[in-house]
């Protein structure tokens, strides 16, 4: 018989902080408070996290109607999670003995003065976002180098995703990293038992037994029997003992097999019925097809004795094949000898043309070479050429302005030559005028000589 312990919610319904309802001592335990406050909302999280399915049996419309929805002070969580914690009395008791106290009751007077509601509740409602952060699936984050993951706990080992390495030889390698997913970090004692069961708002849904996942038929294993499954009896609500009343027949059927412990062994039956007819489909299967091989063994035996033949005739193929093989690869080897020596004669031939074409690259280099000094001679005798032709363009000037100044020298000499002839002529008329006029002048002299002796006479 397991004992309730404690029941942790976070994001459920109207509870959108991490509370825990500790359930100690024997006997019975009553919440009690005014209407609104969230008493039924315990229950149908007991109920929730024992694997209802309906929505309706937890008053509402759809599942995700148990999401914390918000309000004008805080904002919708991402997720609903419940934890219940069962512990077997007579393992637990004996393990909590060796241990210290379970639970610590801090008597001291707490300080009325300090106490901050508006930071109480931004506190709690990081430590929510946080938690909710932590339980996401599937995060992936970005980092500079892979780590690879370390298993504190088996449960971690299990919950942790596995970090994607870069490629060595790749550059500028992006490498992803998945964020370790926390999952039961508190150890688990002997004897105790915890279940979870977590609704994120994207539809995925989780179960946890002692941190590990698991499915929800593990869990409903553990509670078949018990009053605490599909049709639990255990947990009455409001309006549930009308329903119980007014409900069919077959269905309170139902909940006395439950209550007697019978239903467990009539879900084994049904299960080992669904077996069993599932084994009998699978011997019709087993029998139809061995009618089916047995019509075609007729067909397989003529098969099998072509593959004898084939395997003799494959054989005698092989035996053949490796001759002509082995001939041809004579005939190859003998070819490969004659062409060994035509690479070598070709070798010996290539070594004479290549010293033959280094000597004519030396050849052409020196003749590159002089061919050089001859284009720089050609423009030495160009530049001479065309200095000459100046030359001899400023000369045909020249002579052509002498033969044009000789000419008219010519020209003028002839034309002195005539003047010296006309002035020879005068010169030979002046020389009779001169002997003329000199005679004539000797006449007067005399006269005015004979004149000037007449006159002094005369005086």
């Amino acid at each position: 018989m397991l004992k309730l312990k404690k029941v942790q919610i976070l994001g459920f319904k109207s509870f959108c902080d991490r509370t825990e309802v500790q359930l100690t001592g024997e006997g019975i335990v009553a919440v009690v408070g005014p209407n609104g406050c969230g008493k039924s909302n315990i229950s149908d999280a007991i109920t929730w996290v024992l694997g209802e399915q309906s929505a309706k049996s937890l008053r509402g419309i759809k599942m995700e109607d148990v999401i914390f929805a918000g309000t004008r002070d805080r904002k919708p969580t991402g997720m609903a999670e419940v934890s219940l914690t069962l512990v077997d009395p007579e393992v637990y008791d004996s393990a909590s003995l060796q241990g210290g106290p379970e639970i610590v009751i801090d008597d001291r007077e707490p300080n009325i003065s300090d106490w901050d509601e508006t930071s109480l509740r931004q506190q709690s409602a990081a430590e929510t976002e946080e938690a909710t952060a932590e339980a996401q699936p599937g995060t992936i984050l970005e980092g500079e180098e892979a780590v690879a993951p370390e298993a504190s706990t088996e449960a971690d080992a299990e919950a942790d995703a596995s970090a994607i390495l870069p490629d060595p030889n790749a550059k500028n390698s992006v490498t992803l990293k998945i964020r370790r997913r926390k999952f039961g970090r508190a150890p688990i004692r002997a004897g105790e038992l915890t279940i979870t069961r977590r609704l994120f708002r994207t539809g995925d849904s989780e179960y946890l037994l002692n941190g590990k996942i698991c499915r929800l038929r593990d869990i409903q294993d553990i509670f078949m029997g018990t009053g605490l499954g599909g049709e639990s009896y255990a947990i009455i609500g409001q309006e549930r003992i009308g329903q119980l009343l007014s409900s069919k027949p077959l269905d309170r059927r139902g909940i006395i097999e439950e209550a007697a412990g019978i239903t467990r062994f009539k879900t084994k039956k049904r299960l080992a019925e669904l077996r069993l007819e599932s084994a009998k489909q699978n011997l019709s299967r087993v029998n139809d097809i061995f009618e089916e091989v047995t019509k075609q063994m007729t067909t397989l035996k003529r098969q099998a004795a072509k593959a004898e033949r084939y395997g003799a005739l494959r054989d005698e193929l092989r035996t053949r094949l490796r001759v002509v093989l082995a001939s041809r690869m004579a005939q190859m080897d003998q070819e490969s000898a004659a062409t060994a020596e035509q690479i070598a004669a070709l070798t010996t031939q290539i070594d004479t043309q290549a010293a033959s074409i280094e000597t004519m690259d030396v050849e052409h280099s020196e003749g590159v070479r002089s061919g050089y000094a001859l284009d720089e001679q050609m423009r030495d005798t160009g530049a001479q050429a065309n200095q000459a032709a100046v030359e001899l363009e400023r000369i045909t000037a020249r002579t052509t302005a002498n033969a044009d100044r000789i000419a008219e020298l010519g020209s003028r000499l002839a034309s002195g030559a005539e003047e010296l002839a006309q002035a020879q002529a005068q010169l030979a008329s002046f020389s009779g005028d001169l002997e003329s006029q000199r005679s004539f002048v000797e006449n007067a002299t005399t006269e005015a000589t004979h004149s000037r002796d007449a006159a002094q006479q005369r005086q």
